[in-house]
């Protein structure tokens, strides 16, 4: 790999070459570049997508081969790490989706190199109308830490984040369990009042899973869980910024209570992402690609890429193209306790060419990783 791009944290024009997935220079140029040369940053961290082509991972018949082509699905998008979402779901499911995944970590290595861990959200979440959002009720259930550890047992240890609603029963003590563990704790799906989540805080929840969202369509004015989370600097908040899960105005408000520290973006892909619009089960696609639960207002996951959530970003914010990119890299590896991605001599050959230009402000050209371009044709092949 030999590029030259300009550095997004200075703007400095760059020589970058890479040899055996590693960057081996990256040195400064003086003599100045092409006008319309692109930027580069490390590649994407996505810590939740569903599935897709109307696959989940929390399905009883997923494969690992259908695990591992809708993870290596991920990369002409622009990621290099992939957090598998497994939601609500019956628990000889849960079981099967998480052993799939192990399995498919084990037996395809590129599969386990962009899977830095499973998010499972759910089920232990709220049931209530609106709340649960398109989770499925009768799978709704209290914390249980010996289920839980069926689950991680099942997975081979590779839950790292798990979303919950702190007002179940049990739902305190588990978190401190949990977090004892090493696992990251969010909150999401909740009703809970403020001075639950304020205890949530307490026990070690450090964020709120796609804040604004699964969440009743009608709120108290104030106080709701909405502002509480947004108001407790402990809590990180992830965002769904497809254009239809929460709109640009909410989300300058919410991103600016976070700051570019504390927000992180999702794609919080569907597992009906990539089909045409019309009925897939209980699920619809519209034409204009929003995914629902047939018959209903709620939302059923997003069938956009992290490009069309930092393009959003962008454009109701005007952070820095080092802030916005910290949403999708930094931000979300320092969450999972984990190294933040960096360009530097040494570190993976993962990142991503891409253009800002006042009429488009966020445009992915190309993708690298482990130093091999990334072909938006290798989506459908893999």
């Amino acid at each position: 790999m030999k590029l030259t791009a300009r550095l997004i944290n200075t703007s400095a024009r760059v020589a970058i070459e890479a040899e055996a997935g590693v960057i081996t220079r990256l040195e400064r140029l003086d003599e100045p570049g092409p006008r319309a040369e692109p930027w580069v940053a490390p590649a994407f961290w996505d810590l939740q997508m569903n599935g897709r082509w109307g696959i989940s991972f929390s399905s009883p018949t997923i494969t690992p081969d259908d695990v591992a082509r809708i993870i290596l699905a991920q990369r002409p998008l622009g990621a290099a790490r992939v957090c598998p979402t497994l939601i609500t779901a019956p628990v000889d499911h849960l079981i099967h989706g998480l052993q799939t995944i192990d399995l498919a970590c084990r037996t395809h290595p590129e599969v386990a190199r962009m899977v830095p861990g499973i998010h499972l959200e759910g089920p232990f979440i709220s049931e209530l109308d609106g709340y649960r959002g398109a989770h499925p009720l009768d799978a709704v259930r209290d914390p249980d830490y010996a289920l839980f550890e069926r689950l991680q047992d099942a997975s081979g240890g590779r839950i790292v984040l798990v979303t919950l609603a702190p007002e179940r029963p049990g739902s305190i003590d588990f978190i401190k369990r949990v977090r004892a563990c090493g696992i990251t704790v969010a909150l999401g799906h909740t009703a809970a009042d403020p001075r639950t989540l304020l205890a949530a805080a307490q026990a070690g929840a450090s964020l709120s899973t796609h804040l604004g969202n699964g969440i009743a369509a009608t709120l108290p004015r104030h106080p709701n869980p909405i502002w509480a989370q947004a108001a407790d600097d402990r809590l990180s908040a992830s965002f769904i910024v497809d254009g239809d899960h929460v709109d640009l105005a909410t989300l300058r408000v919410l991103a600016r209570a976070k700051g570019p520290a504390r927000t992180i973006l999702v794609s919080d892909l569907s597992p009906l992402a990539g089909l045409p619009p019309g009925r897939h089960d209980a699920w619809e696609i519209l034409d204009s690609g929003t995914i629902i639960v047939a018959g209903t207002q709620y939302l059923a996951g997003s069938s956009q890429p992290l490009e069309v959530g930092l393009r959003n970003l962008l454009t109701a914010t005007g952070w820095s193209l080092d802030e916005l990119l910290a949403t999708v890299t930094t931000n979300p590896a320092r969450l999972l306790g984990l190294e933040p991605p960096r360009l530097d001599v040494g570190e993976p050959a993962d990142l991503v060419l891409f253009r800002a230009a006042a009429d488009v402000p966020f445009t992915l050209d190309q993708c690298y990783l482990a130093g091999a371009p990334v072909l938006a044709a290798d989506e459908a092949s893999s």
